[in-house]
C-alpha cells in the first residue's frame, strides 16, 4: 500500500454506528403508541364526545405499540441477557441519564394504560360473569379513568419525549444536537399514530365487528386531524431546518452536505409524497369524503414518518466526523439488528394486536355507541 492509500485510510477511520435499523423502529413504535393514546384521551379526559366510538380500540392500540416497541431494544442489544444492565447498573447517574428516565417510563406506562383499559370495559367483564354493575360503579369508574387517563397524557408525551432527548443531547452528530428534538419527534408521532389509526380502524370496523360497518364519518374526522398534525410538524421541522443550517457554525456544512446529498429522499419523498399529500387530503373535502384517499394518507403519513425516524437516526450518524463524506449504512437481511428483526417485530405487533382484540370487548363498546346513536 503507498503512502496516499495509507493516509486516506487512516483519516477515513470512523467508529461502527451505535444505531441501526431497530432504533428508528423503535422510536416509530413508542410515537405512535403516545399519538394513539393522546387520541383515546380526547373521549376520556377531555370530553370530546365525538372520538367517543373509537376510545377504547385506540387505547388498546396505544398498549400493544408500547408493548412491542422495546423488542426493538432488546434485538439492537445483539445480546438479549444484557437487558438486566439497564435495572441493575447506572442509577447513580439517574438526573443527566435520559436512558434510565426511559427504564422508568417503560414500564409505567403501560402499567398505565393496561389499569386503563380494565377500568374503562369492567362493565363488560362484569357483566360477562353475571355480575350486577351499579350506577354507583360506573361514576366510580368514569372519575378513575379520567384520573388515568389524566395521569396518562404527561407519561405518554414523556415515553416518547426522551427519546428525542437522547438524540438532542448528543453533541458529536450535527442533525441530532438541538433542544427542540423532542418537541419534534412528538410532533411527527402525532402524524404516525393517526396515520396507523386510520389504517386499522376500517379493517377492523369492517371485519371484526357485529354491525360491519365503516364510520366514514369518523374517517373523515380522523383526516382533518392528520392533516393539522402534519400542519404543527412541518413548522416545527422549518424552524429546526432553518436554524441548523443557517446560524450553526462549522455543524451547518456538514448539515448542507447531508440534505445536499439526500436531496430526492427528504424534500421530495419525506416532505412532499408522505406529508403535503396527505395534508392536502384531509383539508380537501372532495378527497376526505372518499375512504381510499383517506387510507392513501393513512398509509403515506405513517410510512413518512418512519423514513424521518430513518434519516434522523441513521442518516445523522451517516456525517462522518473524520472524513469529508458521507458514511454509507446497509443493514443486514439476517441476524440482529437486521431486516429480518424489524419483520419480526412488526410480525409481533401484529400478533399482540389480534391477541389484545380478542381479549378485550372493544367491538362490543363501539357497537354500543352507534345503538344509542341510533
Amino acid at each position: 500500500m503507498d503512502f496516499g492509500s495509507l493516509l486516506h485510510t487512516i483519516s477515513s477511520i470512523t467508529p461502527d454506528r451505535p444505531w441501526g435499523i431497530d432504533i428508528p423502529n423503535y422510536f416509530w413504535f413508542t410515537g405512535s403508541s403516545a399519538a394513539a393514546f393522546i387520541i383515546s384521551s380526547f373521549a376520556h379526559v377531555f370530553g370530546m364526545k365525538e372520538y367517543k366510538p373509537i376510545a377504547g380500540f385506540s387505547l388498546l392500540l396505544a398498549f400493544v405499540l408500547l408493548v412491542a416497541a422495546p423488542m426493538n431494544l432488546i434485538d439492537d442489544l445483539r445480546q438479549p441477557g444484557r437487558i438486566i444492565n439497564f435495572f441493575f447498573y447506572g442509577w447513580e447517574n439517574f438526573p443527566t441519564s435520559p436512558m434510565k428516565w426511559g427504564v422508568l417510563l417503560l414500564m409505567a406506562y403501560p402499567l398505565l394504560i393496561l389499569a386503563e383499559a380494565i377500568v374503562l370495559y369492567r362493565p363488560y367483564f362484569t357483566m360477562k360473569k353475571g355480575a350486577s354493575y351499579t350506577k354507583e360503579q360506573e361514576e366510580k369508574d368514569h372519575r378513575l379513568g379520567v384520573l388515568l387517563g389524566a395521569i396518562g397524557i404527561p407519561l405518554a408525551l414523556s415515553v416518547h419525549g426522551y427519546t428525542g432527548y437522547i438524540l438532542g443531547a448528543v453533541h458529536a452528530i450535527p442533525l441530532f444536537h438541538t433542544p427542540i428534538m423532542p418537541i419534534l419527534f412528538l410532533a411527527s408521532a402525532m402524524v404516525s399514530g393517526t396515520g396507523l389509526l386510520i389504517i386499522l380502524l376500517p379493517i377492523f370496523q369492517k371485519f371484526f365487528t357485529d354491525f360491519k360497518r365503516i364510520d366514514y364519518a369518523m374517517m373523515q374526522r380522523l383526516a382533518r386531524l392528520l392533516a393539522w398534525f402534519i400542519v404543527i410538524d412541518l413548522v416545527i421541522r422549518f424552524f429546526w431546518l432553518t436554524f441548523a443550517i443557517t446560524f450553526n457554525n462549522e455543524e451547518k456544512y456538514a448539515l448542507k452536505l447531508f440534505f445536499g446529498e439526500n436531496f430526492w429522499e427528504v424534500l421530495i419523498v419525506d416532505y412532499v409524497i408522505c406529508l403535503l399529500v396527505p395534508m392536502a387530503i384531509g383539508f380537501i373535502r372532495f378527497f376526505s369524503r372518499s375512504l381510499k384517499w383517506v387510507l392513501f394518507a393513512g398509509v403515506l403519513s405513517a410510512i413518512g414518518v418512519w423514513i424521518f425516524r430513518w434519516n434522523t437516526v441513521i442518516g445523522g450518524q451517516s456525517i462522518g466526523k473524520t472524513t469529508p463524506f458521507l458514511l454509507e449504512y446497509h443493514p443486514h437481511v439476517f441476524g440482529f439488528d437486521s431486516i429480518l428483526s424489524v419483520v419480526s417485530n412488526w410480525s409481533l405487533l401484529i400478533a399482540l394486536i389480534a391477541a389484545i382484540m380478542a381479549l378485550f370487548p372493544w367491538d362490543k363498546e363501539m357497537a354500543n355507541y352507534y345503538t344509542k346513536e341510533q
